[in-house]
């Protein structure tokens, strides 16, 4: 896919950014099923999947655009039951290490940035951590859209996280304390 990088020189700069930021929360896209991709290549991205940990991960199965390079160039032959079949690996491998960082989480303070009324729960609220993960809270009447509030965390799994209200906040006000 014409990337500019080797697979060496990328684990070696995500090496170097945990060595500055231990804590660091990484995200990336992976597509499964590109032209061409084998089971050694797919069994690549699986591996660097297990070895750099993502927080956030979006995962698609390949699927051929018009007016594309690879439309132009590429046959779309891996079976599309292949593709699905990867998908659920990568998932899998993903939400496996996302579960063991959010986990991580449990008893930390998390300022979160309220987003909006959770889609599950007229009675819950939902932001972000500053790691990009989704963190649900009870509602209060202390609180409103678009306000920081200081959370800490009580339970996770590998798409979300759950916590409990501290405290509103600003983020001047948050990061005086940590």
């Amino acid at each position: 896919m014409r990337r500019g990088y080797t697979r060496q020189a990328y684990i070696d700069l995500i090496k170097q950014v945990r060595e500055v930021l231990p804590n660091v929360a990484l995200s990336s896209d992976f597509i499964c099923g590109f032209c061409g991709e084998n089971e050694k290549d797919f069994e690549e991205t699986i591996s660097l999947i297990n070895e750099i940990k993502y927080n956030v991960a979006y995962l698609f199965a390949y699927s051929m655009r018009e007016k594309t390079t690879a439309h132009r160039r590429y046959e779309d032959d891996v079976p599309h039951d292949v593709k699905i079949n990867r998908l659920k690996q990568m998932t899998q491998a993903f939400r496996t290490n996302a579960q063991l960082l959010n986990e991580k989480l449990i008893g930390t303070t998390q300022l979160i940035l309220i987003e909006n009324v959770s889609k599950r729960s007229t009675d819950e609220f939902y932001g972000r951590c500053d790691g990009n993960v989704k963190v649900i809270i009870p509602k209060s009447d202390q609180i409103s859209i678009g306000d920081y509030v200081a959370v800490e965390i009580k339970s996770a799994n590998s798409q979300v996280l759950k916590g409990m209200l501290l405290e509103k906040t600003t983020l001047r006000e948050f990061h005086r304390h940590v």
